[in-house]
């Protein structure tokens, strides 16, 4: 019995292009938006020396200089989301499986909680004290 192939149809270049991941990109995208998020934190907070100038064409002056510097930022953490965004793409499909807990057991578990902190402060404290009172008769 022969095997057919199937006959594939010729991709669109551009498509194939956008769909192939290469190994450093996001690496280097990450890095990419994070200096340009930070530039563009300087420019919007005056930082000294990090300013558009009144003479630069286009965005110099005073409205345009603020309209850069956001749009540089919105598009700095669309790009570090796109760096972000495969790393919890795995957890999606597990918290569906996540069975939450009613109000009565959440009640409970909350109360162990905060009893559970309040003695650990306490004997936090109480350590912290003794040993500054031993620090005090040494000194």
């Amino acid at each position: 019995m022969a095997i057919k192939k199937k006959e594939q149809q010729p991709q669109n270049k551009l498509l194939e292009i956008l769909s192939t991941e290469y190994k450093g990109e996001s690496l280097i995208l990450g890095i990419l938006a994070t200096i340009t998020a930070g530039l563009a934190i300087m420019i919007i907070g005056n930082v000294q020396g990090f300013h558009i100038p009144e003479s630069f064409p286009v965005l110099g002056g005073s409205p345009n200089d603020m309209i850069f510097a956001w749009t540089v930022l919105v598009i700095a953490l669309l790009g570090l989301a796109l760096v972000i965004y495969p790393f919890f793409l795995p957890a999606f499909p597990e918290l569906r499986k996540v069975t939450w807990a009613g109000w009565l057991e959440f009640l409970d578990n909350a109360a162990r909680v905060i009893i559970f902190v309040l003695i650990v402060t306490g004997f936090v404290s109480g350590v912290d004290i003794i040993i500054l009172r031993l620090l005090e008769g040494l000194i």
